[in-house]
């Protein structure tokens, strides 16, 4: 039986997802011992990251959706409750520079399905990390963890599933290695970030 779309996802990056949650500064998150200016690292790369990706995944993803329409799911920018959560534990984001991420997402759109599914996927560990930091930190929904509360994107990654699942996804399977490509893409270049705005701040 030939593997569905996204049980080749899985399978073709489970080495990059792995390599991925190995990362110290995120492996860092869940640590028992982690300290709010340690979790206000985490907010400010995470930030740096969605706000350099979303200037065009937005649109993009809204392009898409046009083309290919789904009753419920829709993209949902992460950089304004990352910036929310940064004020609230005191890190605002203003004045500091991070480096473009590298994440091509192609004239017609080849790559996107792919980033959309490590972007959605992620959202699974939310409710985990929220209760973590709630009892590592004290920080709650209202003061410094919205990203993590699960209940905002409880539907985001069943709907991206069920949108993924149409026929519209099954006729792209010429371009499926695009696709795996667009998600390897996206965790290489979360890992790279993540080292990178670790040395940033262990220089500091």
């Amino acid at each position: 039986m030939d593997l569905s779309i996204l049980e080749q996802l899985r399978e073709q990056t489970r080495p990059a997802h792995l390599a991925l949650e190995t990362q110290p500064l995120l492996k860092q998150l869940l640590s028992s011992r982690l300290t709010r200016a340690e979790y206000g690292q985490v907010l400010q790369a995470m930030l740096a990251f969605y706000q350099s990706l979303e200037l065009e995944l937005v649109p993009a993803a809204a392009a898409l959706l046009r083309r290919h329409p789904s009753p419920d799911y829709q993209y949902l920018p992460r950089a304004p409750l990352l910036a929310d959560d940064c004020r609230a534990l005191g890190c605002a984001s203003a004045g500091f520079i991070h480096p473009p991420v590298e994440i091509q997402l192609g004239g017609r759109g080849a790559n996107l399905p792919g980033v959309l599914y490590v972007i959605e996927g992620s959202t699974q560990g939310g409710k985990f990390i929220a209760k973590h930091l709630a009892h590592t930190l004290g920080v709650s929904e209202d003061s410094g963890a919205s990203f993590f509360h699960n209940q905002r994107w409880a539907n985001s990654w069943p709907a991206f599933r069920r949108w993924f699942g149409t026929d519209w996804a099954h006729d792209r399977q010429a371009e499926i290695d695009s696709v795996i490509a667009g998600a390897n893409m996206t965790f290489s270049a979360l890992h790279t970030h993540f080292d990178h705005w670790q040395g940033l701040t262990h220089g500091r």
